[in-house]
């Protein structure tokens, strides 16, 4: 747990909490992330009486600084909008560390720790075509003509000399699944809609 939650972050604690011992500290953070009763206690390494007193410490912190709805209210850090099927497109992709409170800036570092790690466990092949639409911004015809110039093949059941655009589009789509299949096995946040377009919309914003 305190490997996660830097000291910079748990300084960003509001004042109710700063004052009080680490367990509950950490315990305020694990609310705001509505995480029940069971998991904070494995996280602290207690039993479920003393994570309950942790719990009751904190909420009576809040009670009395007037705010007890960060831990009541749920919580979502929403990377996207979830659009009306899921490969339909969705709301652009907007984040803004500026807007964001303590808890909100954790999720999304986190995220974005997960999706280096899925980027990393990507194909080489994967990694490149995502990287030159993303990074470099080609275009599909342009990703045709450097293909086969490198004699690489776009797709896995025709030559590079009878590919097309589309058969960039069709390994685009088939790699950001595979890339999105990676990143949802490292999520543990049942709030989190994330999508194929919610994805491509992460990507086209911080590249590859």
């Amino acid at each position: 747990m305190a490997g996660f939650f830097s000291s910079s972050s748990i300084k960003r604690l509001p004042v109710a909490i700063q004052g009080l011992p680490e367990n509950e500290r950490m315990t305020f953070v694990m609310l705001r992330m509505r995480r029940d009763k069971a998991f904070i206690a494995r996280e602290l390494g207690v039993g479920l009486d003393d994570a309950g007193r942790v719990i009751k410490t904190v909420q009576e912190a809040l009670i009395k600084s007037g705010a007890i709805d960060m831990i009541q209210n749920p919580v979502f850090f929403q990377v996207d909008h979830a659009p009306e099927n899921e490969d339909g497109p969705g709301k652009p992709f907007e984040l803004s560390r500026d807007e964001m409170d303590m808890v909100d800036q954790l999720e999304l570092d986190n995220f974005f720790r997960i999706l280096r790690g899925a980027l990393e466990k990507m194909d080489k092949p994967g990694r490149r075509l995502l990287s030159l639409w993303f990074n470099k911004e080609m275009k599909a015809k342009d990703i045709v003509n450097f293909y086969k110039r490198l004699g690489i093949d776009v797709s896995d059941s025709k030559p590079i000399e009878q590919s097309t655009e589309q058969d960039v589009f069709y390994a685009l789509e088939k790699n950001i699944k595979k890339l999105l299949k990676i990143v949802r096995s490292n999520l543990k946040h049942e709030e989190m809609e994330l999508t194929p377009s919610s994805l491509k919309a992460i990507l086209t914003e911080t590249g590859v």
